[in-house]
């Protein structure tokens, strides 16, 4: 089984207090199994990018440049023409039933639809309609 990480998971990893949990089901998992999309790195960036100039700022930038990407290195998840093209089919199926979900969670889950992925997320409603597998390490 693969697993493609939502980037709730990643925060949760790096908080301030990290969810032990979550933490620790993570590392139980083969590390060439866990995945991530580059939309979480573009998320984590731009949650970096409106926190203000500060030491914390400075750590997740060099955090998201030198461990999460080299920890991640082989195993990030493209948008590629395929995954584009599981977009369309997904969202127009999606509002042919008047479903109508945010880009960034429908690219998701059309990367791991695509993909033959889990969806590890805290976020479960904001996926159900999709179809995707969903894996919440934070309900035991």
């Amino acid at each position: 089984m693969r697993y493609l990480l939502d980037t709730c998971v990643i925060s949760a990893l790096v908080a301030k207090r990290p969810a032990e949990h979550v933490v620790e089901w993570v590392d139980a998992l083969d590390p060439d199994a866990v995945y991530l999309s580059v939309i979480t790195i573009g998320e984590i960036q731009k949650g970096i990018e409106r926190s203000p100039k500060s030491r914390r700022r400075a750590q997740l930038e060099a955090w998201l440049a030198d461990e999460l990407l080299g920890r991640f290195s082989g195993r990030v998840v493209p948008l590629d023409e395929d995954v584009l093209r599981t977009w369309g089919r997904l969202t127009a199926s999606l509002e042919a039933r008047g479903i109508n979900l945010p880009a960034i969670d429908t690219l998701l889950a059309a990367s791991a639809l695509h993909g033959d992925f889990v969806l590890v997320t805290r976020n479960e409603a904001d996926f159900a309609a999709t179809g995707v597998h969903i894996h919440n390490p934070w309900v035991r």
